[in-house]
């Protein structure tokens, strides 16, 4: 469906809205251009005008599909049911790390990803102000700033690098992300989940475990740290559904820490 041009067409409407949408915004944003979707929870003109041109231009782009976007759930939460459905499925996160965006931090990223029959085949990560592109093709291979990647692993796993859901949004998990606060396990909030999976791909870190499931935050690293190489898992053993209904939490690692850290949470 998606050949290696067309994957270079798509990262180039990518790169274009979001230089001109997001970009042009950064660290330029007026009170009028902040609100909340709920408390905490941040949105801008940047997220939402993004996100309009992005699904106008990849739906016009590949005919029949349909976009599930961050924004647009917001308002309809009936939209993620399209994940379910047979047409082809653009996921998208416009301004993923929309608060550090606010606060003029550049770790944020506009992130797309196209599922098919509920699998990730295609994923684009474009970090503006970090100057990062990384990205991923079923069958063909993953890239990192336009150079071919293939997982990295730290070389001492004897003390495990993880991230970890931040912790004013565990709602809930806390018992269980508290079981990782060992002497063998160094923790760290996630930043942004879509850097964070690019980071762990390049050996960073050794491992994710994340308590929420909100397609668009995780489909395109996610298929960009599995083509590299690596795997995940839910708390039950199962891979994460972009459709939903996972039991959390889901856990982004090499087979032996996911097994590792799946222990320690189960018992």
């Amino acid at each position: 469906m998606i050949t290696t041009a067309k994957y270079e067409d798509i990262a180039h409407i990518i790169k274009t809205i979001a230089d001109a949408e997001i970009l042009t915004r950064f660290r330029t944003l007026t009170d009028s251009d902040i609100a909340e979707k709920r408390p905490g929870d941040l949105v801008t003109t940047a997220d939402r005008v993004a996100e309009e041109r992005l699904t106008e231009a990849l739906e016009k782009f590949l005919p029949g599909s349909v976009t599930v976007g961050e924004e647009a759930v917001s308002g309809n939460p009936d939209i993620l049911k399209k994940l379910s459905g047979t047409a082809p499925v653009w996921v998208v996160d416009p301004v993923d790390g929309t608060s550090n965006f606010v606060a003029g931090v550049p770790d944020y990223a506009c992130l797309v990803s196209l599922a098919v029959n509920g699998h990730t085949t295609a994923s684009w990560i474009y970090a503006p102000s970090l100057k990062l592109t990384a990205g991923a093709l079923t069958g063909t291979g993953a890239w990192i700033n336009g150079t071919p990647h293939t997982l990295t692993t730290r070389p001492d796993n004897n003390r495990l690098d993880i991230v970890t859901t931040h912790r004013n949004y565990i709602d809930g998990h806390e018992p269980l992300i508290a079981k990782l606060h060992r002497d063998d396990i160094t923790t760290t909030d996630c930043r942004a989940a879509g850097l964070t999976y690019v980071d762990l791909a390049q050996g960073q870190h050794d491992a994710l475990v994340y308590t929420w499931e909100n397609p668009w935050d995780h489909a395109a690293g996610l298929h960009l740290y599995q083509t590299c190489g690596g795997d995940n898992a839910t708390i039950d053993g199962r891979p994460f559904n972009l459709a939903g209904g996972n039991t959390l939490p889901f856990i982004v690692a090499t087979e032996p820490i996911i097994n590792r850290l799946t222990h320690i949470l189960t018992t």
